[in-house]
């Protein structure tokens, strides 16, 4: 069944802009920035972490191949802090419930958008009438989203980027994610304990939301029943990430990165406001307005940090204010930020768009400091980033299955080195044949080897 289902989405995905042209005439979902939903009610600031401001049920279009089926979705609007620790904020999170949902197991999927853009929050592109079409991240997650609902798991599904739409801001992406949780539990109608067992996911601009919660839950969400987190393609250094980024076909993620630090820290702002060129300006518009796909097509091979856009270029990481917030977001650093659940992190070796030793040194920070952390790359030059995401799924729902079954984690640091993440046939002998055909019909058709077939699509549609 879930072969059927990946082929009927990427032949539904072809023509999901006319679908959802005419799902717009026909529903009016309102954009975040419109819809009063997201704006909190008189005296919100007082209200503790994870407390449930707003509730409604909702109909999501993310799910809509017949063979997908959910029970219901809801949407909860919550009380959550934002990038200092005392700066009270608010965000949303949807909560899909599937036909088979199990009652104390709790899936935190943290949606990538790498993106500053209104439109691009989970809760907006995930519902009926939303922009499903123009989100290509949602095309691959789809595949993963659905496996844990087949599963039985119940999902929450935080917009962690918050009100600032603060892309890579990480401890406020931890924190609102792991409020995201509390809102969850929080909310009756589900009928969870507040001993349900959770594992957290992300990937790549994900991947920091799930590396902050695993940093913060001990000190800030301890009563959470955390029993693992998993990331992959991890951007574990903010800096390093920038200017890796910068020149190159994925050049975007510097700018939207930079931009959602720049609009979530005001002495941020304040510092390098004025050093905006007015290419850079309207740059930085562009990423505030536009979602992830249409970045990566405006800025392929754009040179971020140069005179062209920032008065000095690269000096812009050096500024004092700048250096001291993104020093501060370089995940393993401290101590006290260490994961008490079991970590599960996999990053691919040739990954063109996330560096590779930042989140390999962090892994062994972590582990170094007590946590218990399992880190996988894979060895092949074809696993690019894209590739490596899709490889690396049957893994991810075997952790999320172990942790909540309670079986045994290795302890302290554990490397595993494959060539990809298919040459373990213990994947296909677990009754997910079906999941392994899907990835390597994608892999084949839609990304190619080392996600060439995806990078020459954005070199084609570049504007």
């Amino acid at each position: 069944m879930l072969f059927n289902l990946v082929l009927a989405f990427f032949a539904f995905a072809q023509y999901a802009l006319a679908a959802t042209h005419s799902l717009e005439r026909r529903v009016k979902t309102l954009s975040p920035s419109n819809d009063p939903f997201y704006q909190p009610p008189s005296g919100w600031e007082d209200k503790q972490p994870g407390d449930i401001l707003r509730e409604r049920k909702v109909n999501l279009a993310f799910l809509e191949v017949d063979e997908y089926k959910y029970k219901e979705a809801y949407q909860l609007l919550y009380r959550t802090t934002g990038a200092y620790e005392n700066e009270p904020s608010h965000t949303v999170t949807t909560v899909i419930v599937p036909h088979n949902a199990t009652s104390n197991q709790l899936v935190n999927y943290l949606i990538y958008t790498d993106a500053n853009g209104a439109r691009c929050a989970p809760s907006y592109t995930m519902r009926l009438g939303g922009r499903l079409a123009n989100d290509l991240s949602l095309t691959y997650q789809q595949l993963l989203l659905g496996s844990y609902l087949d599963q039985g798991y119940i999902m929450t599904i935080p917009d962690y980027q918050g009100p600032t739409r603060g892309f890579a801001a990480g401890r406020m992406e931890g924190r609102m994610s792991l409020d995201g949780i509390r809102a969850t539990l929080n909310f009756e109608r589900l009928g969870l304990k507040k001993h349900t067992k959770v594992v957290s996911h992300g990937y790549s601009g994900g991947a920091i939301a799930s590396g902050w919660s695993a940093a913060l839950h001990p000190s800030y969400a301890s009563e959470i029943n955390a029993v693992g987190f998993s990331m992959g393609g991890t951007p574990a250094n903010l800096s390093s990430t920038v200017e890796s980024l910068d020149g190159g076909l994925f050049a975007a993620f510097a700018l939207t990165g930079i931009a959602g630090i720049v609009w979530t820290y005001p002495e941020v702002m304040k510092s390098v406001k004025s050093r905006f060129t007015e290419k850079g300006e309207t740059a930085f518009s562009f990423a505030r307005s536009h979602c992830m796909y249409d970045a990566l097509l405006k800025f392929p091979l754009s040179r971020l940090l140069s005179n062209d856009f920032i008065k000095g270029g690269k000096g812009l990481l050096h500024e004092p204010e700048v250096k001291a917030v993104v020093q501060d977001l370089v995940l393993g650093l401290k101590k006290n930020e260490t994961p008490t659940a079991p970590v599960y992190m996999y990053h691919g070796q040739h990954d063109e768009v996330i560096p590779y030793n930042d989140a390999a040194k962090a892994a062994r920070q972590w582990a170094h400091r007590g946590a218990d952390v399992l880190f996988q790359d894979y060895t092949d030059v074809a696993s690019g980033h894209v590739v490596s995401e899709l490889l690396s799924i049957p893994n991810i729902l075997f952790f999320a299955r172990d942790r909540f079954q309670g079986k045994s984690f290795a302890k302290g640091y554990k490397r595993k080195t494959s060539y990809n993440g298919l040459d373990d046939i213990h994947a296909a002998a677990q009754g997910l044949q079906s999941l392994v055909s899907a990835i390597q019909d994608l892999i084949g058709k839609k990304v190619g080897e080392g996600d060439s077939l995806l990078q020459n699509d954005i070199k084609q549609h570049a504007n």
